[in-house]
Order: structure tokens, then C-alpha cells, then sequence
């Protein structure tokens, strides 16, 4: 039997560890957290991924934690504008957007659950692997028992990373990898509309498609925002803002708010976004800050018997909402290959590449320019006019847009022949 260690037990490990199990692999997961704990915010998931659900016998538990979020809109607002009279106008909708939202900390629970007992180790660290003909040996550290050997190794016939934006494989195999930080961050939160009706009915009110959609509001003072509901009258929210590139752990790419910056965010929301969604943000018991990197794509994931996965192959921005999904989509081509090519691991290996690599290059690319136009990096926010441009321009901003093979060059052209001068780009 092939034996795989997978090194991460976030939703790109555990997805990737459920489709080798059921290609019929042996299979570790190796965590450094010490336990599995409540975190993040909502995710969009496209059909393709959906469908992956259901190619792994979890349709069912998957549609009681989701909810069908067919619209997309784009909404222009006058920041300058005085409330209470400040409102979203709208730019542009998708009506087949066909997405569904769910909640990060009830998908990787429902994959979690997936898994036989006793296939994730929670606080065991990969810190090394040396590679030999058709095998490669990884050193762990563990966290979970003093009983036992605080370091150990264990030999497999395939390493998946699948550790993350700042993953440690992907140093190892690569010291001098850098990553890029776009300018901004975002500030997220999600609130329970059930425990506030009159919040929740003020926003439906406010947003017209919010009960079947995700909507933006672009503002004129050079940020944006996001919000879609979630099972169980969930709110989800998101603010795009520039700023400084902030201090992180190595692990990770959040960022802890202080007072300061709560009070500053809560001022800022009434100076900035309609009064329904300034009254969200101040509902929020914890909102948090993720800063946004991504790095440029690889021409391959795959180093002998070693290949990175998801956002360890290609750290991204959220702005396509590719994170998850390519993650997700990315386990599912894997295991298939390796079921395909159980004798034959480097083949597989191959197969898994023609698959993804450029597929998740172009979605990459895709997620970082279509984020500087929303964020107003290629025009003058203050002064620019969406509402005039042609609806081939607008659509620039839809997500639909990443199957664009090239969207920097057509977005790019698509402005300049509609007469709009372009910054920076």
C-alpha cells in the first residue's frame, strides 16, 4: 500500500489526506496545532468544488452546512456622501454566480469527521525530510505525549505539503522564497443576525439580494467590502483597506487587533459605509485582520517524491475567492492521479501537474489584478464614474472573469478602449 504523509491538517491537508485515503493510500496528517479550535470567517465555494463533495460521499453533510448563494453584486457609494442618506447604487450583478457560503470552522470539522480515527496528529511539527530513490523520510517533532521521543521520523512513498501560505516544506525546498504583499489587508468578523433581528433586517433592507447573493460596495474612498449570509442567519463580513505591510508570526496571516485599531475601524465604518453596515461591524465581538499576500506562480509543485498543494503551492489573495477552492480542487486532482497511478508515483505526479498548474496560475493572476482594480490601484476612485462605463468594463469586476486566460491584458485593454486612463499598471 502507498504510504503518504501529509503535513498540514487545515482544509487543504485534511481534503487532501480523505481523497489519498479513498485512492487507497495509507495516510498521516501531521498538525502543529495542539487542538482543533473554533476560527475564521465564511468561504465562497464554486460548483466545481461542490461537486467534489459529492465525488467523496459528502454531499449530504456538506448541504447542511451551506447555503446557495447564486447572485453577485457590485455596488458604487459615495463615501463623501452624509449619512444616514449615504447608499449603495448598484454597478453590475451576475446572475449565475451559483456559489454556496458555508462557515471555515464547519467544513474542516465536516472533513475532520470524514477521516478514520487516528489519521490526524495534532501537535506534531514537520521539520525536515531527506529524499532517497522511492522513498522520502520526514522528521517530526511532537507536542502530544512526554512520554515519548520528542522528535522521530517516519518513512513514506509521498510528502504532501499542504501547510499553508507560509509553508515549511515549501522553505525547505526553497530558502529563498519570498512573498509579495498586495498594500492591503482585511478586516473580517461574523455576526449571529439571529441574536440581532433589527441589524439583520435593517442590512435586508439595505442590500436587496443579500438573501440569495454576495454583494460589494466599492468606495470612493479607495476600499471595498463584501457581505453574504451564512446557515443560520449568519452575517459575514469583509473590509478591504490599504495599509502597511503588518508584523506576522511565521505561521500565520493573521494579525491581532488591538483597542486602538478597533476604535479607529468603528470610526471609520461611519465615515465610510452605509449606516447598516457601520452597525454590523460595531455588532461584531471580535472582528480580525488578515494581511494579503500571495507570490507568483510556479512552473511546477512537484521536488522527487515531495509536492506542495494548495495555498503551499499557491499563496493567493481572496479577492476570486480561489483560496479554498483551489485547495479543495487541487486534493481531488491528486488523489485521482495517484488512484490512477498507484505503481507509478512520479507519473501520477505529472498527471496531478497538467492539471492544476496552469489552471491555478491563471487563477492567481487573476485574484491579484482584479483585486487592485476593486480597490481602485488602476483609477482615481474619487473622481471615477462606474455607473458611465461601458457594462464590458464593469464586468471587469465580476468574478466570472477568471476564466480569462489572460485577464491582466484583456482587463487592461478593455479600460483603455473605453478611454480610461490607467495608473500603475
Amino acid at each position: 500500500m502507498v504510504k503518504v504523509v501529509v503535513c498540514g491538517g487545515s482544509i487543504g491537508g485534511l481534503s487532501a489526506a480523505l481523497n489519498l485515503h479513498k485512492a487507497g493510500c495509507e495516510v498521516l496528517v501531521y498538525e502543529r496545532a495542539s487542538a482543533i479550535q473554533p476560527a475564521g470567517a465564511g468561504l465562497g465555494l464554486d460548483p466545481d468544488t461542490v461537486e467534489t463533495m459529492g465525488e467523496l460521499g459528502l454531499q449530504e453533510a456538506f448541504n447542511l452546512i451551506s447555503r446557495p448563494i447564486p447572485f453577485e453584486e457590485y455596488r458604487w457609494l459615495d463615501s463623501q456622501a452624509e449619512q444616514p442618506g449615504r447608499a449603495g447604487v448598484p454597478i453590475i450583478i451576475n446572475r449565475q454566480h451559483n456559489h454556496v457560503s458555508l462557515h471555515w470552522s464547519d467544513l474542516h470539522r465536516m472533513l475532520y469527521d470524514a477521516l478514520p480515527t487516528g489519521i490526524v496528529k495534532q501537535a506534531h511539527s514537520i521539520t525536515a525530510f531527506q529524499q532517497h530513490t522511492n522513498r522520502v523520510r520526514v522528521t517530526v517533532e511532537q507536542r502530544a505525549d512526554s512520554s515519548l521521543p520528542a522528535t522521530f521520523e517516519v518513512e513514506a512513498d509521498l510528502l504532501v505539503a499542504a501547510d499553508g501560505a507560509n509553508s515549511t516544506v515549501r522553505k525547505l525546498l526553497r530558502p529563498d522564497d519570498r512573498r509579495r504583499y498586495s498594500g492591503m489587508i482585511a478586516w473580517r468578523g461574523v455576526v449571529d443576525g439571529s441574536s440581532h433581528p433589527e441589524l439583520l433586517q435593517a442590512l435586508i433592507e439595505d442590500y436587496e439580494h443579500l438573501d440569495r447573493g454576495i454583494i460589494f460596495d466599492i468606495s470612493s474612498d479607495c476600499c471595498m467590502n463584501l457581505i453574504y449570509l451564512l446557515p443560520g442567519n449568519r452575517i459575514n463580513w469583509l473590509w478591504y483597506r490599504d495599509a502597511p505591510e503588518p508584523k506576522l508570526s511565521s505561521h500565520s496571516v493573521t494579525v491581532s487587533a488591538t483597542a486602538d485599531d478597533i476604535r479607529q475601524l468603528l470610526s471609520d465604518a461611519d465615515a465610510t459605509w452605509t449606516p447598516a453596515f457601520a452597525r454590523l461591524i460595531k455588532a461584531t465581538e471580535r472582528p480580525f485582520i488578515n494581511a494579503i499576500f500571495d507570490k507568483d506562480p510556479l512552473s511546477s509543485w512537484t521536488y522527487g517524491r515531495v509536492v506542495l498543494v494548495g495555498e503551499a503551492a499557491h499563496p493567493t489573495t481572496p479577492h476570486g475567492s480561489r483560496s479554498t477552492n483551489m485547495s479543495l480542487q487541487d486534493s481531488f486532482a491528486l488523489g485521482r492521479c495517484i488512484a490512477a497511478s498507484l505503481d507509478d508515483i512520479p507519473q501520477a505526479l505529472q498527471a496531478f501537474e497538467k492539471l492544476r498548474v496552469q489552471q491555478t496560475s491563471q487563477e492567481v493572476l487573476f485574484s491579484r489584478y482584479v483585486g487592485e482594480i476593486r480597490q481602485g490601484r488602476w483609477i482615481d476612485p474619487r473622481s471615477f464614474d462606474w455607473l458611465s462605463k461601458p457594462a464590458s468594463t464593469r464586468t471587469m469586476l465580476l468574478n466570472a472573469s477568471r476564466s480569462i486566460p489572460d485577464f491582466h491584458t484583456v482587463a487592461l485593454g478593455e479600460f483603455q478602449s473605453a478611454g480610461i486612463t490607467v495608473a500603475g499598471v
